[in-house]
Protein backbone atom coordinates (compact mmCIF):
# COMPACT_ATOMS: atom_id res chain seq x y z
CA UNK A 1 0.00 0.00 0.00
CA UNK A 2 1.66 3.34 -1.18
CA UNK A 3 0.71 7.19 -0.60
CA UNK A 4 -0.93 8.14 -3.98
CA UNK A 5 2.54 10.70 -4.58
CA UNK A 6 4.19 7.37 -5.80
CA UNK A 7 0.75 6.53 -7.53
CA UNK A 8 1.78 6.32 -10.72
CA UNK A 9 5.32 6.22 -11.20
CA UNK A 10 5.67 2.44 -9.76
CA UNK A 11 3.57 1.29 -13.04
CA UNK A 12 6.47 1.42 -15.40
CA UNK A 13 4.59 3.86 -17.13
CA UNK A 14 4.91 4.57 -20.96
CA UNK A 15 5.52 8.70 -20.88
CA UNK A 16 3.48 11.85 -20.64
CA UNK A 17 -0.09 11.41 -21.87
CA UNK A 18 -0.59 14.99 -21.83
CA UNK A 19 -0.89 17.43 -25.05
CA UNK A 20 1.42 19.84 -26.20
CA UNK A 21 2.29 23.01 -23.91
CA UNK A 22 0.72 25.18 -26.54
CA UNK A 23 -3.26 23.99 -25.12
CA UNK A 24 -4.99 22.79 -22.39
CA UNK A 25 -5.52 18.90 -22.04
CA UNK A 26 -8.13 17.18 -23.91
CA UNK A 27 -10.32 15.02 -21.51
CA UNK A 28 -13.79 13.31 -23.00
CA UNK A 29 -16.03 12.51 -19.52
CA UNK A 30 -18.83 9.94 -19.87
CA UNK A 31 -20.24 7.51 -16.95
CA UNK A 32 -22.92 5.00 -16.50
CA UNK A 33 -25.47 7.07 -14.56
CA UNK A 34 -27.08 9.36 -17.01
CA UNK A 35 -25.94 13.20 -18.41
CA UNK A 36 -28.33 14.00 -15.37
CA UNK A 37 -26.16 12.34 -12.83
CA UNK A 38 -24.91 14.68 -9.85
CA UNK A 39 -21.41 12.71 -10.07
CA UNK A 40 -20.75 13.37 -13.33
CA UNK A 41 -21.39 17.34 -12.57
CA UNK A 42 -19.05 16.90 -9.80
CA UNK A 43 -16.09 15.27 -11.78
CA UNK A 44 -16.90 17.55 -14.40
CA UNK A 45 -16.25 20.67 -12.47
CA UNK A 46 -13.12 19.44 -11.29
CA UNK A 47 -11.81 18.25 -14.13
CA UNK A 48 -12.72 21.50 -15.71
CA UNK A 49 -9.96 23.24 -13.96
CA UNK A 50 -7.22 21.07 -15.27
CA UNK A 51 -8.35 20.38 -19.25
CA UNK A 52 -10.90 21.59 -21.73
CA UNK A 53 -13.86 19.01 -21.48
CA UNK A 54 -16.46 16.95 -23.32
CA UNK A 55 -19.18 15.10 -21.96
CA UNK A 56 -20.63 12.53 -24.02
CA UNK A 57 -22.90 10.36 -21.59
CA UNK A 58 -25.98 8.26 -21.68
CA UNK A 59 -29.57 9.79 -21.88
CA UNK A 60 -30.87 7.72 -19.45
CA UNK A 61 -29.42 5.58 -16.38
CA UNK A 62 -26.90 2.75 -17.95
CA UNK A 63 -26.39 1.18 -14.56
CA UNK A 64 -25.01 -2.65 -14.22
CA UNK A 65 -25.18 -2.90 -18.66
CA UNK A 66 -21.02 -3.68 -18.66
CA UNK A 67 -19.30 -3.38 -21.80
CA UNK A 68 -22.52 -3.85 -23.25
CA UNK A 69 -22.67 -1.49 -26.92
CA UNK A 70 -25.41 -0.41 -29.08
CA UNK A 71 -26.17 -1.20 -32.32
CA UNK A 72 -28.74 -2.26 -34.79
CA UNK A 73 -30.94 0.68 -33.40
CA UNK A 74 -30.29 4.32 -34.42
CA UNK A 75 -28.09 6.31 -31.69
CA UNK A 76 -29.86 9.87 -31.07
CA UNK A 77 -27.62 12.74 -30.28
CA UNK A 78 -28.64 15.74 -28.91
CA UNK A 79 -25.70 18.76 -27.72
CA UNK A 80 -26.83 20.23 -24.60
CA UNK A 81 -25.86 23.69 -23.68
CA UNK A 82 -24.94 23.31 -20.04
CA UNK A 83 -25.17 26.96 -19.40
CA UNK A 84 -28.75 27.23 -20.39
CA UNK A 85 -29.99 23.21 -20.06
CA UNK A 86 -31.18 23.83 -23.91
CA UNK A 87 -31.48 20.78 -25.67
CA UNK A 88 -31.59 19.14 -22.37
CA UNK A 89 -34.60 17.07 -20.42
CA UNK A 90 -35.42 18.13 -17.08
CA UNK A 91 -32.61 17.82 -14.66
CA UNK A 92 -30.14 18.38 -17.65
CA UNK A 93 -26.17 19.32 -15.89
CA UNK A 94 -25.95 23.09 -14.90
CA UNK A 95 -23.19 24.81 -14.68
CA UNK A 96 -21.71 28.45 -15.57
CA UNK A 97 -18.17 27.70 -16.23
CA UNK A 98 -18.42 25.19 -18.75
CA UNK A 99 -16.51 25.49 -21.88
CA UNK A 100 -16.87 21.94 -23.72
CA UNK A 101 -19.66 20.60 -25.12
CA UNK A 102 -22.11 18.17 -23.75
CA UNK A 103 -23.79 15.37 -25.90
CA UNK A 104 -26.73 13.56 -24.78
CA UNK A 105 -26.38 9.99 -26.21
CA UNK A 106 -29.34 7.38 -26.33
CA UNK A 107 -26.69 4.64 -26.04
CA UNK A 108 -24.71 2.50 -23.56
CA UNK A 109 -21.47 4.27 -21.82
CA UNK A 110 -18.61 2.28 -23.72
CA UNK A 111 -20.83 2.80 -27.00
CA UNK A 112 -21.02 6.92 -25.83
CA UNK A 113 -17.27 6.63 -25.41
CA UNK A 114 -16.26 4.78 -28.99
CA UNK A 115 -19.24 7.39 -30.82
CA UNK A 116 -17.05 10.36 -29.54
CA UNK A 117 -14.04 8.95 -30.33
CA UNK A 118 -15.04 8.21 -34.01
CA UNK A 119 -17.63 11.10 -34.83
CA UNK A 120 -17.72 13.73 -32.18
CA UNK A 121 -14.29 15.49 -30.99
CA UNK A 122 -12.32 16.97 -33.66
CA UNK A 123 -8.85 15.44 -32.12
CA UNK A 124 -7.64 12.20 -30.20
CA UNK A 125 -8.28 12.99 -26.12
CA UNK A 126 -5.16 13.10 -24.02
CA UNK A 127 -7.30 11.83 -20.70
CA UNK A 128 -10.74 9.46 -20.97
CA UNK A 129 -12.84 9.76 -17.28
CA UNK A 130 -15.55 7.63 -16.53
CA UNK A 131 -17.59 8.76 -13.70
CA UNK A 132 -18.09 9.65 -10.43
CA UNK A 133 -20.37 7.06 -10.52
CA UNK A 134 -23.31 6.79 -7.20
CA UNK A 135 -22.45 3.76 -5.82
CA UNK A 136 -18.43 1.67 -5.29
CA UNK A 137 -17.27 -0.69 -8.20
CA UNK A 138 -15.32 -2.66 -5.99
CA UNK A 139 -14.28 -6.44 -6.12
CA UNK A 140 -15.68 -8.41 -9.49
CA UNK A 141 -18.35 -5.55 -9.64
CA UNK A 142 -15.86 -4.24 -12.02
CA UNK A 143 -17.01 -6.68 -14.80
CA UNK A 144 -20.80 -5.70 -14.54
CA UNK A 145 -19.87 -1.99 -14.47
CA UNK A 146 -21.11 0.37 -17.11
CA UNK A 147 -18.53 2.74 -15.54
CA UNK A 148 -16.06 0.40 -16.16
CA UNK A 149 -16.99 -0.57 -19.53
CA UNK A 150 -16.78 3.30 -20.95
CA UNK A 151 -13.21 3.64 -19.52
CA UNK A 152 -12.04 0.17 -20.99
CA UNK A 153 -13.53 1.40 -24.54
CA UNK A 154 -10.83 4.35 -24.55
CA UNK A 155 -7.92 1.74 -23.21
CA UNK A 156 -8.81 -0.18 -26.38
CA UNK A 157 -7.29 2.66 -28.07
CA UNK A 158 -4.69 3.23 -25.85
CA UNK A 159 -6.05 6.40 -24.39
CA UNK A 160 -5.25 6.80 -20.66
CA UNK A 161 -8.95 6.67 -18.68
CA UNK A 162 -10.02 6.45 -15.52
CA UNK A 163 -12.78 5.02 -13.75
CA UNK A 164 -13.85 6.74 -10.63
CA UNK A 165 -16.82 5.76 -8.13
CA UNK A 166 -17.91 6.72 -4.56
CA UNK A 167 -19.66 4.19 -2.22
CA UNK A 168 -23.69 5.16 -1.24
CA UNK A 169 -23.80 7.43 1.67
CA UNK A 170 -26.86 9.05 3.46
CA UNK A 171 -25.79 12.72 3.49
CA UNK A 172 -24.69 12.59 0.03
CA UNK A 173 -27.82 13.75 -1.33
CA UNK A 174 -28.98 14.75 -4.72
CA UNK A 175 -26.28 17.58 -5.80
CA UNK A 176 -22.74 16.85 -6.33
CA UNK A 177 -21.61 18.40 -3.30
CA UNK A 178 -21.59 15.00 -2.27
CA UNK A 179 -19.15 13.86 -4.07
CA UNK A 180 -16.29 16.99 -3.35
CA UNK A 181 -14.14 14.89 -1.86
CA UNK A 182 -13.81 12.14 -4.14
CA UNK A 183 -14.39 14.48 -7.12
CA UNK A 184 -11.14 16.54 -5.50
CA UNK A 185 -9.18 13.39 -5.35
CA UNK A 186 -10.06 12.48 -9.20
CA UNK A 187 -8.46 16.01 -10.24
CA UNK A 188 -5.43 14.59 -7.99
CA UNK A 189 -5.28 11.50 -9.76
CA UNK A 190 -6.22 12.80 -13.35
CA UNK A 191 -3.49 15.48 -13.29
CA UNK A 192 -0.52 12.83 -12.65
CA UNK A 193 -1.88 10.55 -15.45
CA UNK A 194 -1.76 13.65 -17.77
CA UNK A 195 1.91 14.50 -16.68
CA UNK A 196 3.20 10.36 -16.83
CA UNK A 197 0.98 8.73 -18.52
CA UNK A 198 -0.08 5.29 -18.51
CA UNK A 199 0.84 1.94 -20.25
CA UNK A 200 -0.97 1.30 -23.50
CA UNK A 201 -3.71 -0.72 -22.92
CA UNK A 202 -3.78 0.40 -19.05
CA UNK A 203 -6.72 2.02 -17.43
CA UNK A 204 -7.55 2.80 -13.60
CA UNK A 205 -10.43 1.95 -11.37
CA UNK A 206 -10.26 4.65 -8.70
CA UNK A 207 -13.14 4.35 -5.73
CA UNK A 208 -13.69 6.98 -2.89
CA UNK A 209 -15.57 5.93 0.31
CA UNK A 210 -18.43 7.32 1.88
CA UNK A 211 -17.91 10.78 3.83
CA UNK A 212 -14.73 11.86 4.14
CA UNK A 213 -11.31 10.20 2.77
CA UNK A 214 -8.52 9.07 4.87
CA UNK A 215 -5.97 8.10 2.73
CA UNK A 216 -5.15 6.31 -0.65
CA UNK A 217 -3.81 2.37 -1.24
CA UNK A 218 -2.56 1.11 -4.43
CA UNK A 219 -4.34 -2.40 -4.43
CA UNK A 220 -5.62 -5.19 -6.29
CA UNK A 221 -9.01 -5.55 -7.00
CA UNK A 222 -11.01 -8.08 -4.78
CA UNK A 223 -11.59 -11.64 -5.55
CA UNK A 224 -14.63 -12.16 -2.97
CA UNK A 225 -18.13 -12.17 -4.56
CA UNK A 226 -21.09 -10.78 -3.35
CA UNK A 227 -24.07 -12.77 -2.77
CA UNK A 228 -26.93 -12.76 -4.90
CA UNK A 229 -30.30 -14.02 -4.00
CA UNK A 230 -33.61 -13.93 -5.62
CA UNK A 231 -36.82 -13.18 -3.76
CA UNK A 232 -40.06 -14.92 -5.59
CA UNK A 233 -42.70 -11.73 -5.46
CA UNK A 234 -46.37 -11.97 -7.23
CA UNK A 235 -47.63 -8.48 -9.02
CA UNK A 236 -50.67 -7.06 -8.38
CA UNK A 237 -52.26 -9.33 -11.47
CA UNK A 238 -50.21 -12.55 -9.77
CA UNK A 239 -47.92 -13.11 -12.02
CA UNK A 240 -44.73 -14.79 -9.99
CA UNK A 241 -41.97 -12.86 -10.77
CA UNK A 242 -38.39 -12.87 -9.14
CA UNK A 243 -36.49 -9.46 -7.44
CA UNK A 244 -32.24 -9.47 -6.70
CA UNK A 245 -31.72 -8.60 -3.85
CA UNK A 246 -27.53 -8.46 -3.12
CA UNK A 247 -25.37 -8.42 -0.42
CA UNK A 248 -21.76 -6.99 0.13
CA UNK A 249 -19.03 -9.54 0.58
CA UNK A 250 -18.14 -9.99 4.44
CA UNK A 251 -14.77 -8.93 5.68
CA UNK A 252 -12.90 -8.04 2.26
CA UNK A 253 -9.15 -8.45 2.72
CA UNK A 254 -7.95 -5.03 3.40
CA UNK A 255 -5.37 -5.52 0.62
CA UNK A 256 -7.57 -5.13 -1.95
CA UNK A 257 -10.22 -2.34 -2.95
CA UNK A 258 -13.23 -3.60 -0.88
CA UNK A 259 -11.37 -4.14 1.75
CA UNK A 260 -9.71 -0.35 1.62
CA UNK A 261 -12.95 1.05 1.19
CA UNK A 262 -14.36 -0.59 4.53
CA UNK A 263 -11.36 0.52 6.31
CA UNK A 264 -12.12 4.38 4.99
CA UNK A 265 -9.48 4.61 2.11
CA UNK A 266 -9.44 5.59 -1.60
CA UNK A 267 -8.52 2.47 -3.69
CA UNK A 268 -6.53 2.88 -7.12
CA UNK A 269 -6.61 -0.18 -8.97
CA UNK A 270 -4.82 -0.40 -12.43
CA UNK A 271 -6.23 -2.52 -14.77
CA UNK A 272 -4.99 -3.99 -18.22
CA UNK A 273 -7.43 -4.74 -21.31
CA UNK A 274 -5.15 -8.26 -21.68
CA UNK A 275 -7.35 -11.02 -20.34
CA UNK A 276 -4.95 -13.81 -21.32
CA UNK A 277 -4.11 -15.90 -19.27
CA UNK A 278 -0.58 -17.20 -20.54
CA UNK A 279 0.45 -20.00 -17.31
CA UNK A 280 -2.72 -22.00 -18.56
CA UNK A 281 -1.89 -21.69 -22.56
CA UNK A 282 1.23 -23.46 -21.78
CA UNK A 283 -0.54 -26.14 -19.70
CA UNK A 284 -3.32 -26.54 -22.27
CA UNK A 285 -0.55 -26.68 -25.20
CA UNK A 286 0.58 -29.90 -23.34
CA UNK A 287 -2.60 -31.40 -23.82
CA UNK A 288 -1.59 -32.97 -27.12
CA UNK A 289 -4.86 -30.99 -28.54
CA UNK A 290 -4.19 -31.50 -32.50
Amino acid sequence: MRRVGFLLGLLFLAGAAGGPADRRPRILLANDDGISAPGLLAAYQELAKIGEVTVAAPAENQSGVGHGITYREPIMVRTIDPLTKAGGPQGSPHTPDAVGRWYRIEAKPATCVRLALASLLTGRPDLVVSGINRGDNAGLTLYVSGTLGAAREAAFDGIPSIAASQVIWPEMGQGPEGYRSGAALLGRVATEVLKRGLPPGTFLSLNFPAGDIKGVRVVPHSLRTGLNQYERRENPEHETYFWNVWTEPADPDPRTDAGSLREGYAAVTPLRIDANDRETMRAIEGWGLR
